[in-house]
């Protein structure tokens, strides 16, 4: 199956979603890993302009709910937030491999009952996993105490290159923050929750909580499971991975409603159609083909070098 083609109108509200290779656990929580993730992620915000409104890192995938403000910000955004994050985690566990199972998903949310779902849906990781009793016990990145108080996440980004020139130098320095810069990930809340005043927005983020772990208690008390907690979750390995990982395919979009599904299908197939068109003609030779907006071009053939002493 071709892979699904990326279109997305400035300002849309997107569910981004990534997974490790065969899900090992090379994000696993720990002091390091954490301010490194928050320092990447603090850096890639305000280099792109994408506003964040929920995410968390689990110990193989990460969730994020952000506002794009075009296609090309998005991509520029996730290429240096999981490159950087594939080398700065590939170096604290000594994996040189392959870091990501594949390309990153980024799925539209189209309505307010939607938004406000798939932010329960993110914060709720760990606790539908059975790992801890609440939200709050997860010991990795996570927007939630900042979504509860207000208080800004801060973690550091460290320029390796400086670092390395400052080794090949005689006398180093050996402070671990002499080369870091320190970066806040600066959250906005939801777009259907603007309108909100700090006391409001800070209530519906407790309502939300409250609301998962009261699943979590019925869901364990059924199951008569008792979630392990946050200590044996930092005791795990980096390169240990589940057997049998869940995979499921991914929505169009996400939405309450019938109604908003099929016109986004409707608008995206037709965006298709018209690609696919201009995208033929442009890789024959027409380069001034016009394309639809908010999207990205195709590579051209490869041509070779031309031998100026050949006949013509």
């Amino acid at each position: 199956m071709s892979r699904r083609r990326r279109h997305f109108a400035p300002g849309m509200v997107i569910e981004v979603t990534i997974r490790t290779i065969q899900g090992r656990h090379l994000l696993r929580s720990s002091d390091e890993i954490n301010e490194i993730i928050l320092g990447i992620l603090g850096r890639a915000q305000k280099k792109y302009g994408i506003r964040i409104h929920v995410f968390v890192f689990m110990s193989n995938h990460y969730h994020l709910i952000i506002t794009i403000p075009d296609a090309e910000a998005l991509a520029e955004f996730e290429n240096y937030l999981n490159g950087n994050l594939a080398r700065e985690a590939g170096r604290l566990h000594g994996w040189r491999d392959k870091f990501w199972s594949r390309r990153y998903t980024a799925i539209p949310i189209l309505d307010d009952v939607a938004m406000e779902a798939r932010a329960s849906y993110v914060l709720s990781n760990g606790c539908k996993e059975g790992l801890v009793e609440t939200p709050r016990d997860w010991p990795g990145v996570t927007s939630l105490q900042s979504m509860l108080t207000g208080e800004a996440s801060r973690g550091f980004w460290f320029n390796r290159t400086a670092e390395w020139h400052n080794r090949r130098r005689r006398n180093p320095a050996t402070d671990k923050y002499a080369f870091a810069t320190p970066y806040e990930v600066e959250l906005a809340p939801l777009p259907c929750w603007e309108n909100l005043d700090d006391e409001a927005y800070h209530a519906k983020v407790r309502t939300l909580v409250e609301r998962i772990e009261q699943a979590t208690r019925e869901k364990n008390r059924e199951t008569d499971h008792v979630p392990p907690g946050r200590e044996w979750v930092l005791a795990q390995g980096p390169h240990t991975h589940p057997e049998t990982p869940h995979r499921s395919p991914a929505p169009p979009c996400h939405t309450s409603s019938w109604s908003l599904r099929k016109e986004f299908l409707s608008a995206y197939y037709a965006f298709v159609d018209l690609y696919v068109e201009a995208s033929t003609r442009f890789r024959s030779g027409k380069l001034d083909t016009p394309f639809p907006a908010d999207c990205f071009r195709p590579p051209l053939p490869f041509t070779g070098l031309v031998d100026s002493r050949a006949p013509p």
